[in-house]
Parts: C-alpha cells; structure tokens; sequence
C-alpha cells in the first residue's frame, strides 16, 4: 500500500511540473505537456480513488452519502479531466495551427489554474499522517474540504464548458493580431 502512496504523490508532482511547463510555453511543446499533464493527473486521481475505495470497503459502511462524501471531488475532478482531455486531442488541429481565440488560451489557462488549486488542497490533505496513516475511519477528507473542491470543481466545470464553446464555435481562421 505504501508503494500506491508514493505512486500517486509522483504522479501529481509530475502532472504539476508539466502543467507549468504548458501555461510558460507555446506551440506544440505547450499542447504536448498540457497533454500529458492531464493524462498523468487522469492516473493519479485514478489510484486516489482506488485506494479510497478500498478503505471505504474495509468499514462494511455502504452508504451512499458516505460514497458520494469521499469519492465525490475526486469523480468530479476525474470528469473534468476527461472532458478537458478529450477537447484538447479533439480540436489539436487548429490549437497547434493557433486557429483558436485568444480567449482559448485564457480560458485554458483558468482551467489549468483552478485544476492545480484543487490538486494543492488534495496534495495537502493526503499526504498528512491522519489521512494515510492507514487508520480506515481516518482516510478521508474533511466536511469543509469536500465542500471547497465541490465548489472548485464546479468553477472548474464552469470554465472548462466555455473552452468547449470557444473551440466549437468561436474559432479563428488563422488570421492574428498584429502588433
């Protein structure tokens, strides 16, 4: 178990270090860790879950406020990942031709930001001692924790919706301003 605990932790860092390396870079080397980023956090969030999974398992608790306590940032954080991943490789064509708004990197940008917020509040939360100290009524975040990323995740959500309608709808044709 100690081994999926360090996995997860180099997992996040990793995914932070490469979402800087995009938001500070441009072009294809900016589209390729933004990439990357997402799908590294996709695998460490994935074995978070996991491993809550288990200890929730091992209670014999099967409530579904208890479930939706304790998996429900994590499954909502998961979506957004997946939805924002998915715009990214579906639209890689014009975001590497630069035949998007300039709002789209703006809005990329928040997106980015707010994702590493909440992965900040996780980071903090599960590597205290409390949280994986292996005590199984104590592996799991806090009331007013669970609430912070819910409203984070709905931000993120939020944002992420107006990256979906700016590369739908309000792509450019490749001309950019001068000057």
């Amino acid at each position: 178990m100690n081994a999926l605990f360090n996995t997860y932790k180099a997992l996040i860092l990793g995914s932070v270090i490469s979402f800087v390396i995009s938001i500070f870079s441009t072009g294809e080397i900016s589209y390729n860790s933004m990439v990357s980023g997402y799908s590294i956090l996709t695998l460490g969030v994935m074995i978070i879950i996991l491993i809550l999974y288990s200890k929730v398992s091992q209670t014999g608790e099967n409530s579904w406020l208890l479930v939706l306590k304790n998996f429900g940032p994590f499954l909502s954080m998961l979506s957004i990942i997946a939805f924002v991943l998915y715009l990214i490789i579906y639209y890689k064509k014009p975001i590497l031709n630069n035949q998007v708004s300039e709002s789209y990197h703006t809005f990329s940008n928040i997106t980015t930001i707010l994702l590493l917020i909440q992965i900040y509040i996780v980071y903090t939360n599960i590597v205290s001692d409390e949280f994986s100290s292996g005590d199984k009524n104590k592996f799991k975040l806090s009331n007013t924790t669970t609430g912070v990323l819910i409203l984070l995740s709905l931000l993120t959500s939020m944002s992420s919706l107006i990256l979906f309608v700016i590369l739908k709808y309000f792509r450019a044709d490749g001309f950019q301003v001068l000057g």
